[in-house]
């Protein structure tokens, strides 16, 4: 149960953390290059991980 909550509490945290990145490049606050890494290092993450955790 406490590790169900946990996944859960991940997958909020990115998606936060995600549209976090967003609002910062609309507002210039980071570069476009520091924009894409961050999407690019939690889509590896996503998909190579999260699944692994999942089981």
């Amino acid at each position: 149960m406490r590790d169900k909550k946990l996944f859960r509490l991940l997958i909020i945290a990115l998606i936060v953390f995600l549209v976090l990145n967003i609002v910062f490049l609309s507002l210039k606050i980071i570069s476009e290059f520091f924009f894409w890494i961050v999407i690019i290092v939690i889509g590896i993450f996503a998909y190579k991980y999260l699944p692994k955790m999942r089981k």
